[in-house]
């Protein structure tokens, strides 16, 4: 009789085998997410050295939290064992579901091909990881209630490779408002004080607080940095009393590993360098700008995806 299994998390980030961190509490919406899954692998851990924050079966406050950032990560192992001499080949088809108070919001599936035929007198495993992320909207996150996961196999074609239904719960709490604001709004940015204020594309105000680097600048200024000494390729702003404050983080725009994120940068090059709008790809939520170098970079109110979320 065959072995078949699955496990369930609710994480706030994972780091792999290879080294590779993604955190998806309080970041915003859809990152460009490093490759997770081409290190070493078990049946007992999958991909992932580390699970950050496994917040399954509890309750959390997103006190803190903003619409548009990015809440929890979805990460199942399925796993198939057989022992000698049965075997077990088969395409099976894996489903990944969130929940809010039993209405769908997000729905996932992959197929995947078993082959199990263990040598004589010994067992053979065989392992798929999958992930789905979830964050604060209307149509994800958007109300004080229960949540949940739902992850399952079923049979596609060939032997049994079926696993039943693994459910895990968590309750969310003060939530944040998730209504957005008129159109006519969008790509809004301005200064206010010490932070950067900016209506990003789906129509959430985000406020972006900066780091000071305590040099006098002409106030609401806002640019890209190119000095190689000051935090180059940073957007920067002046506060209201004259100080300059850089993003807390940039990224260079990269191919995301998930399929709800970034392209390839375009790299349109260094003539187009100084440009800045609210970008109305992928996560809807950052403001996008080519540096001097010609690439495209990303900033965000949220935290930095790439660390611990500790």
């Amino acid at each position: 009789m065959a072995t078949k299994y699955s496990t369930s998390w609710i994480l706030q980030g994972v780091c792999a085998t290879n080294g590779n961190i993604m955190t998806f509490w309080r970041t915003n919406f859809n990152m460009p997410v490093p490759c997770l899954f081409n290190g070493s692998s078990d049946c007992t851990s999958g991909f992932m050295a580390a699970r950050y924050g496994d917040m399954g079966s509890t309750s959390q406050s997103l006190a803190g939290h903003y619409a548009g950032y990015e809440t929890a990560l979805s990460d199942a192992l399925f796993v198939w064992c057989v022992a000698n001499p049965e075997t077990l080949n088969g395409t099976s088809c894996l489903t990944q579901k969130w929940y809010r108070n039993g209405t769908l919001i997000g729905n996932y599936y992959t197929l995947a091909s078993i082959s199990l035929n263990p040598p004589a007198d010994s067992w053979q495993w065989q392992w798929y990881e999958m992930m789905a992320n979830i964050g604060i909207a209307g149509w994800e996150i958007s109300c004080t209630t229960c949540y949940c996961t739902v992850v399952q196999a079923a049979t596609y074609s060939g032997g049994d490779t079926s696993i039943g239904a693994n459910t895990v719960p968590i309750d969310f709490g003060n939530v944040p408002d998730v209504t957005q604001c008129s159109s006519s709004l969008r790509g809004s940015i301005w200064v206010d004080g010490a932070n950067l204020h900016y209506i990003n594309a789906n129509c959430w105000e985000h406020v972006m607080c900066g780091v000071c680097e305590g040099s006098l600048g002409t106030p609401g200024a806002i640019y890209i940095e190119t000095n190689a000494f000051a935090c180059p390729n940073y957007l920067k702003w002046v506060g209201s009393d004259g100080s300059i404050y850089h993003a807390p983080w940039a990224i260079c725009q990269f191919c995301s590993s998930f399929s709800n994120g970034a392209p390839a940068n375009p790299a349109p090059g260094a003539s187009y360098a100084g440009n800045i709008w609210v970008d109305g790809q992928f996560g809807d939520t950052h403001l996008a700008y080519i540096a001097n170098d010609g690439n495209k970079y990303l900033a965000g109110a949220g935290h930095y995806p790439y660390q611990s979320p500790y």
